[in-house]
């Protein structure tokens, strides 16, 4: 598996913390990149003359040798389902929907997207994205890449891609490696994101996004149960002999949102002041409706109907997702109690918290804990 990549790495990181309790893999290790790359052909042969039980392997050059030695296996492809085979795939369909809500959410109008043409799941991932959009009355303008122009060179295309757009535009890419190239176009041009351009990824890969000017957003997935799951999957496979009924699926788990997209795309000077005040307020204070309205000059009617109208959405409702974010986002990323979270967003009990979380995600707070923070 190619272990310089986010994804890859939480898929392995999840097959280890299965082995850790149940010590049952071998791992084979390709040489580091500063010694000299291992051919993996040499590396598949390996593992053949080994005579393993089963195999948990992604897409190698010549893995398909791995298919004839007729014992359990599970791929984890990097291109495309191989069909009678047992794969570890994405929910890519599920991964473009949520985008397409996220980025509608935002109230923009003008919709892009970035991914690779000979990739099934990137063009999975493009499917849902065009069809939530196209159902609400958008089209997008798609920059599918090809091994045909240099990869150092997607850049300058991109450059000439984006000069295209109108503006703002919420441009989804299917994957985080390639908004370092859209950062590096827009730069160029000297657009600004996330206000002309807003720019949102797949994978979180945490050191890209993180060092990225500005950080970027990402949808997160379950990878690593995935792995853990796969590795789990194929040990009742050896023991039992009985084949799994189907592929294991990789869900997306949340948008990780950073200032990439930290732009809200509506015309409505109205709307824009009171988006910008629940989005910087509302994760730290227990705000009402009332507040909201407040800080504009409308009635209440009239800014209920223009957030119908703009975004399909309520004041309260934006303001819970705002508040339920945090709090997912203090649950998985810190060991703050949820004492000290409901502090944090200063609700008034512990009992508000749990009662508020659960009545969103259908989970408590702790049970959502447990099930999303690295382990």
């Amino acid at each position: 598996m190619d272990a310089s990549r986010a994804y890859d790495r939480d898929l392995l990181m999840g097959i280890a913390d299965f082995n850790k309790i149940h010590n049952k893999f071998t791992f084979f290790f390709s040489s580091p990149k500063y010694i000299g790359s291992e051919n993996q052909q040499q590396l598949v042969r390996r593992v053949t003359a080994w005579n393993p039980d089963g195999i948990l392997s992604g897409e190698l050059d010549g893995f398909k040798s791995f298919i004839r030695l007729k014992v359990p296996l599970i791929i984890f492809p990097h291109t495309r389902l191989y069909k009678n085979q047992i794969n570890v795939w994405g929910d890519n369909k599920g991964i473009g929907e949520m985008a397409a809500r996220y980025l509608l959410s935002k109230g923009f109008k003008h919709f892009a997207f970035l991914g690779f043409k000979d990739f099934q799941w990137s063009l999975e991932r493009q499917e849902g994205y065009e069809a939530v959009l196209a159902n609400a009355g958008f089209a997008v303008n798609s920059y599918v890449y090809n091994d045909a122009v240099l990869w150092e060179r997607l850049s300058e295309n991109l450059l000439q891609w984006l000069d295209t757009l109108e503006k703002p535009c919420a441009i989804f890419s299917a994957t985080d490696e390639l908004n370092v190239h859209l950062l590096e176009a827009a730069k160029n041009l000297e657009a600004k994101v996330p206000d002309d351009f807003s720019i949102l990824g797949v994978d979180n890969d945490v050191m890209l996004c993180e060092m990225a000017s500005p950080p970027l957003s990402s949808i997160a997935h379950s990878a690593r149960q995935a792995g853990f799951l796969a590795a789990q999957t194929l040990c009742k496979w050896i023991e039992s002999g009985e084949r799994p009924d189907s592929d294991i699926v990789i869900y997306p788990d949340a948008v990780v949102k950073r200032r990439s997209t930290n732009a809200l795309a509506v015309e409505d000077e109205q709307m824009r002041t009171a988006l910008h005040y629940i989005v910087n307020t509302a994760s730290s204070e227990d705000i009402s409706v009332d507040d909201v309205v407040n800080v504009t000059t409308l009635s209440r009617r009239i800014l209920e109907k223009r957030f119908q109208k703009s975004i399909n959405s309520t004041i309260m409702e934006e303001i819970k997702k705002v508040r339920i974010e945090r709090i997912k986002f203090l649950l998985t990323n810190s060991n703050l109690t949820l004492q000290q979270i409901a502090g944090e967003l200063n609700f008034k009990s512990l009992d508000n918290v749990t009662r508020y979380f659960k009545q969103y995600t259908g989970l408590r707070p702790l049970e959502y804990r447990a099930k999303h923070k690295e382990r």
